[in-house]
């Protein structure tokens, strides 16, 4: 019955404190999205992302939401293409959409903190950038 009330108070403290998700160094704390990254119906899961930094130029979250940088890359383009933005092109890791000369890359990478793996999403917004595809 000891063994029982200890266990039991254990899984109460964990619960209570919140057994978060450590999201690494430069993510301690989320940040508000902001436009235009509002505006996107962007693949955000509240439950396993963390938005780390958000401006009018640049998105920066990490999620595990994902089990692979490969895995993120189709979810954003997906929610892209719905907001009108076509893939002209992808370098590496990095893929580049645009919508009427404005351009947003997208450029998931993958690594663990712990012993969790996550998938941190750097997005640009650039205007009037738009690079022919090729």
């Amino acid at each position: 019955m000891k063994t029982f009330a200890v266990a039991l108070l254990l899984s109460l403290t964990a619960a209570a404190t919140g057994c978060r998700t450590n999201y690494g160094a430069g993510c301690e704390k989320s940040a508000d999205l902001t436009a235009p990254w509002t505006d996107l119906a962007l693949p955000i899961d509240e439950d396993k992302t963390r938005v780390c930094a958000s401006s009018a130029q640049e998105l920066k979250l990490r999620s595990t939401s994902w089990s692979s940088a490969d895995e993120a890359q189709p979810a954003f383009e997906k929610a892209l293409a719905a907001a009108g933005y076509a893939r002209q092109r992808c370098s590496g890791a990095a893929c580049y959409y645009d919508k009427a000369g404005h351009t947003i890359g997208v450029h998931p990478m993958e690594f663990k903190v712990k012993k969790t793996t996550l998938i941190t999403v750097a997005l640009s917004s650039r205007t009037g950038t738009s690079r022919p595809a090729r």
